[in-house]
């Protein structure tokens, strides 16, 4: 997934899950009926994000353009917190982060903050402290949800928390974890 998510910018890939969270929700689609549309993991390389479906409409707020930077750290916070819920960062879990850190527009020389981040993660009422409309929630929840594959019952705990801490409409948080599991 790191590959994927490379490929079309991780703040995109975001955005984007949760755009298509959203429209399909709206329309009254799920994900089954709806097929894995353009974000399935044969998709073939090289495809660009836009045809993949998952890049918004440069005219919709959910378009990575819309993001501030302190969204893109308020989404660098959920990954660390994600990442650290199992109680160790792996290698694939540590490149996401600093990818992220690029995308902020952070030096990734300057890895202090990821390290006191890491050193002391934000936890899921602090991070829904910091959020205020249900499309932040989920932007929130994808984040969190893109940076781990949870495997374990702490990941799939934290997720849960997370959700619940977010107010997050189960629906949409099926659909993004059905989207983002198709891309892992």
């Amino acid at each position: 997934m790191a590959e994927r998510v490379a490929k079309v910018g991780g703040l995109a890939v975001i955005v984007g899950v949760v755009y298509q969270a959203f429209h399909l929700r709206r329309s009254g689609k799920d994900r089954a009926s709806e097929g894995e549309a353009g974000l399935s993991a044969s998709t073939a390389p090289g495809v660009e994000a836009r045809e993949q479906g998952l890049i918004p409409p440069e005219t919709s707020r959910f378009h990575p353009v819309s993001a501030t930077e302190d969204d893109a750290l308020l989404f660098l916070r959920a990954m660390v917190a994600a990442v650290t819920a199992d109680g160790r960062v792996d290698e694939r879990e540590r490149a996401l982060m600093v990818k992220g850190l690029i995308e902020a527009g952070i030096d990734p020389q300057a890895s202090r903050w990821l390290e006191d981040e890491l050193a002391s993660p934000a936890d899921v009422e602090e991070l829904a402290d910091a959020v205020n409309d249900p499309e932040k929630a989920a932007q929130v929840y994808a984040a969190a949800r893109i940076a781990i594959e949870p495997d374990t019952i702490q990941e799939r705990e934290f997720l849960h928390r997370l959700a619940e801490a977010l107010d997050l409409d189960p629906i949409i948080r099926s659909q993004i974890d059905d989207m983002i599991g198709a891309l892992q």
